[in-house]
């Protein structure tokens, strides 16, 4: 009796595991088949598509706002060396300094201050104010007896066969005279020029900011003049203003520019896009045509020189100002203030921003 309670109970608890097993078995099952589907696995991609898309412009307008803070932050730096030079110096830094004598006026270029005689030793304001800007280094070895392309031969203008090497200094990167936001294919950049007569190749640290040397050509004389009549067209950093004394900025210097975005030279570009790799000039912070810029303005769709348009049309030599943030051109004004001015400020407004005495207050732009 007893053995055959047993043996019953023993078949009954092997009856109750084979149970339990199948229910696991079920439930395993059940549980492997519940993966997702096909569908399921598109929806979450596209929604995660769908945030990416939506989340990456803010990323990027946060990371140009960035640069765009530190580019006015570099503009900052510079308006604080030219007030130091200037105080140390009593006038603003010149934008160049070179004598056109009886010889290299032949040129007919308006190059440099007229005299008696020739030096075609340039230096320009990049290099004068280098020990304010932490390149104390850089500028302590500049041989300013000799041109800052040099070793340079300028025999053929009866001056010397400069030996000092300026070129290996030159080169260096200035990071107060860089844009972030600005894009080029090269830093430092290879130059050619012929500006002197005989073609001279030199390779210079990158440059995005620009003087005024003032207004002429078609943006002048079609645009200008008409409302403002013959009034002085030079800025302060002008070949024909070679000692500007704070005293001097009678328009006052809150309403006198002093440099402006000119950014990605030499690089050539066209209302936002890239056209050609070096070929447009002055992107340089030794390199002459940076030094001497007036600007002629440009059609509107950047193409060609001479026209109305004067900012973020191109960025080649003449032709205006250009930066890569939106809507405008960042300026120092001589007082040491940046401001962002739009790409459709009033042309005579800009021209009175430029000129430093031609009796115009600006006032709000």
């Amino acid at each position: 009796m007893v053995a055959a309670l047993g043996e019953a109970t023993g078949d009954l608890t092997e009856f109750g595991m084979a149970v339990h097993r199948e229910k696991v078995s079920r439930s395993t099952l059940r549980h492997v088949g519940r993966g997702f589907t096909l569908i399921e696995l598109l929806v979450t991609i596209a929604i995660i598509a769908v945030l990416i898309a939506l989340l990456l412009p803010a990323v990027q307008q946060a990371r140009e706002a960035a640069r765009r803070t530190q580019c006015r932050s570099n503009l900052k730096q510079i308006g604080l060396a030219f007030a130091n030079y200037e105080s140390s110096y009593c006038q603003i830094p010149p934008a160049y300094v070179l004598l056109s004598g009886p010889v290299f006026s032949v040129f007919g270029l308006g190059l440099g201050t007229p005299a008696a005689y020739d030096d075609l030793n340039v230096h320009g304001y990049t290099e004068f104010i280098l020990p304010y800007l932490d390149q104390s280094t850089v500028y302590n070895q500049i041989n300013f007896s000799a041109p800052y392309m040099s070793p340079v031969d300028l025999s053929f203008a009866g001056l010397p066969n400069y030996q000092a090497n300026n070129q290996k200094l030159i080169r260096s990167t200035v990071p107060s005279f860089i844009c972030p936001s600005a894009s080029r294919s090269q830093n430092p950049i290879s130059i050619t020029s012929s500006i002197f007569g005989p073609q001279i190749s030199w390779t210079s640290g990158a440059m995005d900011y620009s003087p005024l040397g003032g207004f002429e050509g078609t943006i002048f004389s079609s645009f200008i003049q008409p409302t403002t009549g013959n009034v002085p067209s030079s800025g302060v950093l002008s070949n024909l203003n070679t000692k500007v004394r704070m005293a001097d900025i009678t328009d006052g210097a809150s309403n006198t520019l002093v440099l402006f975005e000119l950014a990605g030279r030499n690089d050539l570009y066209e209302k936002g896009k890239f056209v050609a790799a070096n070929v447009a000039s002055g992107g340089g912070w030794a390199d002459l045509s940076n030094y001497e810029n007036w600007l002629s303005g440009s059609s509107a769709d950047g193409s060609a020189q001479g026209g109305p348009c004067l900012i973020n049309c191109s960025n080649d030599n003449g032709n205006g100002m250009y930066s890569f943030h939106v809507g405008g051109v960042q300026l120092l004004l001589a007082d040491g203030a940046v401001r962002f001015i739009s790409e459709n400020i009033n042309i005579v407004t800009l021209f009175r921003l430029g000129c430093h005495q031609d009796g115009q207050v600006v006032g709000d732009f």
